[in-house]
């Protein structure tokens, strides 16, 4: 595993600022990657110390008795954190075509920040079509290689970017190449046949 998120990242995560599609995708690289899962603990101790130092605020009139009629109430059981997976995300969709070797699998829709979770399926040796962002664009291997035409990813490995990045990722010999990826707003294809695509697969 040669590539990481960024210490802003992963710093925006702990706190707890990331929209949950970019969430979750840092999610799957830390769940195996002990160097990240260790920076993320620290950042949340952290961030747990210094709201702990913060002043306290007024309550609002008949908070305390509020709280104190609950004490009787049954605990309600912490939801259990979303897997990250490649089984576990597999098994929560279905794959659709999209092109020849491609495929795709809608996780979460676009929210509010315009960014939305997808799991992408690319046969060995294809290369995407070049293309943009209009927005933050994050990236986990979940399984085989792809090379971006600066640096070549294998599984583990994160990839990030913005409104800078322009690249047309290929899929390197061996298994299927699967991909977390979240993205903040829109893909700008640079061809013609990209822009007639675009509406297809909802980039």
């Amino acid at each position: 595993m040669r590539h990481h998120p960024s210490e802003a990242t992963l710093l925006a995560c702990a706190a707890g600022t990331l929209p949950e599609p970019h969430r979750r995708v840092v999610a799957a690289h830390v769940a195996h990657c002990p160097h990240c899962a260790a920076i993320l603990r620290e950042a949340e101790a952290i961030g747990g110390a210094l709201l702990h130092g913060l002043e306290g605020s007024p309550l609002e009139a008949g908070a305390l008795e509020r709280v104190m009629a609950r004490l009787d109430e049954p605990a309600r059981p912490e939801p259990a954190p979303a897997p990250v997976t490649l089984a576990a995300l597999q098994a929560s969709g279905r794959w659709r075509r999209v092109a020849p070797g491609i495929a795709m699998m809608k996780l979460i829709e676009r929210d509010e920040t315009g960014t939305r979770l997808d799991l992408i399926r690319v046969a060995p040796g294809l290369a995407l079509l070049e293309h943009g962002h209009e927005g933050q664009e994050m990236t986990c291997v979940l399984q085989g290689s792809f090379d971006d035409g600066h640096e070549i990813y294998g599984e583990g490995d994160f990839a990030e970017g913005g409104g800078e990045v322009d690249h047309q990722p290929r899929t390197l010999p061996g298994p299927d190449c699967i991909c977390l990826i979240s993205t903040t707003g829109r893909l700008k294809p640079h061809s013609w046949l990209g822009r007639l695509m675009r509406p297809l697969i909802g980039m």
